[in-house]
């Protein structure tokens, strides 16, 4: 199993005293099974040419690691890269139009045909754009990551599992389904198919998409950095 991450952020260049961008999303994706093979590949051979869009859409289903598509892909940008060697990440940018942005749900990076990653997000709106006609900057990170399965679930309150894990947990997927988890910012706000990590208690909260699901026989991945 491959552990890449990727990170993302939609923003506007702001000309301010005190502001040089303002964020409008900013979020983690899932390594599609396609993505899988084009990273493997890269490492050893030509197979694959290298990353070349990032894609906008508008569909909101879930992320599933067989998506081979957007849901409802309406933006597909030529991107740059580069490599840097300090950080270990590959980083991918772009620029697209206000217009283009616009009610757009979902999000990923592709190689000619291959959706290499996936995510959905809250829709941008007008409101959300504001008066702003400036280009909107999309920036894209790819990381090595570490983690794997983990067997080792307790029961918490409210349905949720939790684990010990020590190190910092960037995401959480459902391997046997192939559905990645959606992040919280506190264990009140925990939902089916989400996770949350306590930096404090180092436990990492889970609950599973169906929550009467045992975590210990659906392959759940912690993914650390």
């Amino acid at each position: 199993m491959i552990n890449v991450k990727g990170e993302y952020t939609i923003s506007i260049p702001l000309q301010t005293m005190f502001l040089n961008t303002k964020i409008l999303i900013k979020g983690t994706n899932l390594i599609t099974l396609q993505g899988e093979s084009f990273f493997l590949n890269r490492w050893i051979n030509n197979e694959f040419n290298v990353i070349k869009y990032i894609v906008l859409g508008k569909g909101t289903a879930r992320p599933l690691k067989t998506d081979i598509q957007l849901g409802r892909e309406t933006v597909r940008k030529n991107c740059t890269g580069k490599a840097d060697i300090k950080t270990k990440k590959l980083n991918l940018t772009c620029d697209v139009t206000a217009s283009e942005v616009l009610d757009t749900t979902e999000i990923g990076v592709a190689n000619d045909e291959i959706l290499i990653s996936h995510d959905i997000f809250k829709r941008i709106s007008s409101t959300f754009l504001g008066n702003s006609t400036s280009t909107i900057h999309i920036n894209y990170d790819f990381s090595l990551i570490t983690g794997g399965v983990r067997s080792d679930w307790k029961t918490a309150d409210n349905g949720a599992f939790y684990v010990y894990e020590p190190n910092n947990v960037v995401g959480v997927v459902e391997y046997s389904s192939g559905s990645g988890y959606n992040q919280v910012s506190c264990l009140t706000e925990l939902y089916e198919g989400s996770y949350y990590y306590d930096v404090n208690s180092k436990n990492v909260y889970i609950k599973t998409l169906n929550s009467i699901d045992d975590p210990t026989t659906l392959e759940i991945v912690v993914q650390t950095k």
